[in-house]
C-alpha cells in the first residue's frame, strides 16, 4: 500500500512539474521572443571624414593614434582629435546603408571645427523594424572649439546624448551647436530642443529654438535667448509656398538654353525644401530672391545661417572666375552713403585647379567645399559686422537676399536660410 502511495505521489509530482514547465514555456517563449524583437540592437555605421588640417583617430582599445587622410569607418569607443585649424565630420548611418551609396543620408552629422576631442561612447539602432525604440548615439566631447550637430528625421526617432566635462544634454531631431571650453560648455539650439539636467539641482531644463545655455562645473549657469532671425516670419525655412515671400528668377547667356527650375518638395518628415536644378552647356543662374529692407542700425552682431546640399555639379570649384557655384548666398546692403554693397558666399562639392572665390565680385571670401550628394551642410558665418567695417562698409539696412545656383549643369537643395542679428 505504501509503495502504491509513493508511486501515486511521484506521478502527481511529474504531472504538476510537466504542467508548470509547459505553462512556463507557453508564456515565457512568446514573451522572450517579444523582448528579443523589441529590445535587441545592432551598431550604427560610423564614418569619419577628415576635411582639413590634422585629424587623428585613436581606435577603440588602442593607446596609439593614426593620422586620417580619407574617409574611415570607425567603431564605438573610438576617439577623434582635431588640431587647431582642422575640420572633420563624423557621420552616423543606418547599418543597412550601402558603403558605396553616397546618396544615403546620415542619421546624425557632427561637424567639428578647430581644436576638438570627441569620443563615440555608444551608437546603436534596434535590430528589428518592429521595435519602437529610437536610434541612440552617445558622444563625449572633452573639448570643442565649434561643434555643430544635425539630427535628421528618419523612419524612427533619434536620441543623441552629448557628455562634456561640465554636464550633459539630450537632443532629438534638430540642429545644435556646442562650444566646450575649459570652464564652461555652451549649448545653442538652432532648431529642435535640448534637455539639460542640472547636476547641481537634479532638475531637467528645456533649451528651446534660438536659446542658449551655459553649463559650468557648478551647474546650469543661465538659459537665454540668442540672436533674432529676421527671416523667421519671412518663410526662411520654405515651409510655406514661395509665392508672397520669395521670387523665382533665372537667367542664361544663351537664348536657346534653359535657365533651370526651382521646385519646392517635402522630405520624409514633411519639412519642405527648395531644389535648384538645371541641365545645360552654357552659363546660367537659377534661384530665389526676397526683398528685406530691414533697418539694422545699432545691432551688435550679424550672422548668416544656412542648410544646404549639393547633389550635381559639372564645373570644378566654382568655374574659372569663381562665379559659378552650385549654391551661392548673396546679401545686398545699403551703406551709410546710400550705396548698395554686397556680401557673397559660395559652396561647391568638386574641387579643381581654379581659385575658389569670386574674382569679379566686391566680396571675395573663399568659397566653401561641402560633401557630395546626400549630406546636408550646416553653415554658420562669423559675425559679419567686423568684416564689413574692415572694408569700409557700415551697413544701414539689408536690402535683399538671393539664394541661387550658378554654372552649366547643377542640382542643389536648400532647407533653410536665416539672417541672425544680435541687438
Amino acid at each position: 500500500m505504501n509503495k502504491f502511495k509513493r508511486l501515486q505521489t511521484l506521478a502527481w509530482v511529474i504531472l504538476l512539474t510537466s504542467f508548470f514547465i509547459c505553462l512556463g514555456l507557453a508564456i515565457g517563449v512568446p514573451l522572450g521572443t517579444r523582448w528579443w524583437l523589441l529590445h535587441t540592437t545592432r551598431p550604427l555605421k560610423i564614418v569619419v571624414q577628415p576635411r582639413a588640417g590634422v585629424v587623428s583617430l585613436q581606435p577603440a582599445g588602442s593607446g596609439a593614434s593614426i593620422l586620417l587622410t580619407e574617409n574611415t569607418e570607425v567603431t564605438v569607443h573610438s576617439t577623434i582629435k582635431l588640431s587647431e585649424n582642422a575640420e572633420a565630420w563624423v557621420l552616423f548611418y543606418h547599418p543597412d546603408s550601402a558603403k558605396e551609396d553616397v546618396t544615403s543620408a546620415p542619421i546624425v552629422t557632427v561637424q567639428c571645427y578647430g581644436d576638438t576631442e570627441i569620443s563615440v561612447v555608444n551608437a546603436h539602432t534596434p535590430r528589428f523594424a518592429v521595435s519602437k525604440l529610437p536610434h541612440k548615439v552617445t558622444l563625449s566631447i572633452r573639448r570643442g572649439a565649434n561643434t555643430q550637430i544635425s539630427i535628421e528625421s528618419n523612419t524612427r526617432d533619434t536620441l543623441l546624448r552629448v557628455e562634456t566635462p561640465h554636464g550633459a544634454a539630450e537632443m532629438a531631431q534638430g540642429i545644435y551647436r556646442l562650444v566646450v571650453e575649459d570652464k564652461q560648455t555652451e549649448f545653442a539650439v538652432s532648431s529642435g530642443q535640448a534637455y539639460i539636467p542640472d547636476p547641481a539641482t537634479g532638475e531637467r531644463y528645456v533649451v528651446a529654438e534660438l536659446q542658449r545655455a551655459e553649463l559650468t562645473a557648478a551647474g546650469l549657469k543661465e538659459i537665454y535667448t540668442g540672436e533674432r532671425n529676421i527671416l523667421r516670419n519671412r518663410n526662411g525655412d520654405f515651409e510655406q509656398p514661395l509665392e508672397g515671400t520669395w521670387q523665382i528668377f533665372g537667367r542664361t547667356a544663351f537664348v536657346n538654353e534653359d535657365s533651370g527650375t526651382v521646385r519646392q518638395t517635402s522630405l520624409g518628415d514633411n519639412r519642405r525644401i527648395i531644389l535648384l536644378e538645371r541641365v545645360g552647356q552654357g552659363f546660367s543662374e537659377t534661384g530665389v530672391t526676397q526683398e528685406i529692407n530691414q533697418d539694422i542700425r545699432g545691432i551688435q552682431s550679424l550672422r548668416v545661417r544656412a542648410r544646404l546640399r549639393v547633389d550635381v555639379q559639372t564645373l570644378s570649384s566654382c568655374g574659372s572666375l569663381g562665379t559659378e557655384c552650385p549654391v551661392m548666398i548673396r546679401i545686398k546692403f545699403t551703406d551709410q552713403s546710400g550705396a548698395v554693397r554686397e556680401w557673397l558666399q559660395g559652396f561647391y562639392a568638386i574641387e579643381g585647379a581654379d581659385k575658389p572665390f569670386c574674382q569679379s565680385c566686391e566680396w571675395q571670401a573663399v568659397h566653401i567645399k561641402v560633401a557630395q550628394a546626400g549630406v546636408w551642410h550646416n553653415y554658420e558665418s562669423p559675425n559679419l559686422l567686423p568684416l564689413l567695417y574692415e572694408k569700409g562698409i557700415e551697413p544701414v539696412s539689408i536690402q535683399r537676399v538671393d539664394i541661387y545656383a550658378s554654372g552649366h549643369t547643377y542640382g542643389a537643395a536648400v532647407d533653410e536660410i536665416a539672417i541672425l542679428i544680435g541687438e
